[in-house]
């Protein structure tokens, strides 16, 4: 049920609090999640869970819905796989393994500003990866989320 679903996410907040930013949050978690995936319950049934994965340890799964985060240039690729030739073409290959684990439905997640907590934020562009997806317009829908100002 959605209260649940809420408690769950505010206990997600709470214990991400810990870290100074959401990167070094996420980086966290994906070294303690070990070898496997890790499985969350977000709902009241034993099948309503969210599992937390790298694209690394979802070589050879697949889920009906998958989200991969921070597509944007220098996290997705890597600023250090921008480097050579063939370890570019090493995160291509990541790109189509994330991708090609989604059964149904695939969401590529990309923020177009980082806040700077100690300086400017930045302006973030999408992955090259998903630029690269522009020539296929059948096959997806891209949504944006505007932001509304305060009153």
């Amino acid at each position: 049920n959605a209260d649940a679903r809420k408690e769950d996410l505010d206990n997600l907040a709470t214990f991400a609090e810990r870290w100074p930013d959401a990167a070094e949050f996420l980086s966290e978690l994906a070294l303690v999640s070990g070898v496997a995936a890790e499985n969350v319950v977000v709902g009241d049934e034993p099948d309503d869970k969210l599992i937390l994965s790298t694209i690394h340890q979802a070589k050879g799964l697949e889920w009906p819905v998958v989200f991969v985060l921070w597509m944007v240039e220098g996290r997705f690729p890597t600023a250090q796989s921008l480097r050579s030739a063939g370890e570019l073409e090493e995160e291509r290959r990541l790109f189509y393994v994330a991708a090609t684990r989604a059964a149904d439905e695939l969401y590529l997640l990309y923020p177009t500003i980082e806040d700077g907590r100690e300086g400017p934020s930045t302006i973030l562009r999408p992955s090259r990866f998903v630029a690269e997806l522009d020539f296929a317009p059948p096959v997806y829908e891209r949504w944006e989320i505007e932001e509304v100002p305060r009153e």
